[in-house]
């Protein structure tokens, strides 16, 4: 990351009973690495509720909507009270609107832009969940003087998620926003299924917060037929994909961008397609041409070959 000018990196942290002293010990180490590299860390919290556990192994026997606060109230407290000297953004959970459906059972894909869309119980208990851990940084901050930050997450159209968080007193200072496009796509007029197109850059403005757009990668890698080799069509067309993402995200001029980041850094075989290929490197001696152009981006080293790499494509 270092070499390539790569300063951000996003890493999840399970907070379970079984999970919890490996996860500890594994953030400290990448905490000092971090700060050799000069990178920044932004960690992501899981909580037990996102594996059924509502009880937290027992520690809240009730598994009412008080234990789901209790338990992301101290799990976030007892964990990011040992790091708030090294680290201070802090993200609540991961695509959380994802679990909403309508009274149908259907995803709200292309929906989802009002907090009314997510009245259910689902989210209602996720709401405890988040509202706990959002008191737990707020207590540390005035506990120690420092200044976390809190972090909330949604992504596609699905904008009301961070509305109606709010309006359940789940306090957040920065939006982090997964963005996934097809090539040819334009975020001025982001696609919102059978309602007009809106412009995504004003609609996160709105929220007067900074954004982070922390998973990024084209949506033509969730394609069956996507080959993730150099010449296949799919692969070819994703990185012009990602080439205009880059260039919405540098030359939009109404929201606050606080960072970019693609997910992720390798690909991960062991999963089933298409989880397994959106890598930015095959293995670690193994970039792909992705990495180059993230690279040329972020003003990082390229060898002669690698420009070369973008230069026959046009990117």
């Amino acid at each position: 990351m270092k070499e390539r000018g790569l300063t951000q990196y996003r890493t999840g942290v399970a907070l379970t009973q079984d999970a919890e002293p490996g996860e500890v010990e594994m953030f400290r180490q990448t905490i000092v690495l971090a700060r050799k590299y000069s990178i920044t860390l932004h960690p992501l919290i899981n909580f037990p509720f996102r594996y059924g556990d509502r009880t937290d192994r027992g520690r809240y026997p009730k598994g009412d909507r008080d234990a789901l606060y209790r338990q992301g109230y101290d799990r976030t407290y007892a964990f990011v009270r040992q790091f708030r000297k090294d680290v201070f953004d802090w993200e609540l959970e991961n695509e959380i609107n994802l679990f909403a459906v309508d009274a149908e059972g259907k995803k709200l894909y292309g929906r989802g832009m009002t907090a009314a869309d997510f009245e259910m119980p689902l989210m209602e208990d996720w709401a405890q969940v988040l509202r706990g851990a959002s008191d737990a940084i707020d207590q540390i901050n005035r506990e120690s003087g420092s200044h976390l930050r809190k972090v909330l997450n949604t992504t596609s159209t699905m904008l009301g998620f961070l509305d109606f968080m709010e309006s359940r007193g789940v306090k957040y200072d920065v939006i982090s926003y997964h963005y996934y496009e097809v090539a040819g796509q334009n975020p001025h007029r982001h696609w919102n299924g059978k309602n007009p197109p809106f412009d995504l850059f004003k609609k996160l403005a709105s929220y007067r917060r900074p954004v982070t757009f922390n998973e990024v990668n084209c949506a033509e890698i969730y394609k069956p037929a996507y080959a993730n080799r150099p010449g296949d069509p799919l692969t070819e067309q994703c990185l012009r994909s990602l080439r205009d993402t880059f260039q919405y995200l540098k030359n939009q001029k109404d929201v606050e961008i606080e960072s970019v980041m693609v997910y992720e850094l390798f690909d991960e075989p062991q999963k089933k397609p298409p989880e397994n290929r959106f890598g930015l490197m095959y293995e670690i001696d193994r970039p792909k041409v992705a990495l180059f152009l993230l690279s040329a981006f972020a003003g990082g080293r390229l060898s002669a070959e690698e420009l070369t790499e973008l230069r026959t494509r046009g990117l």
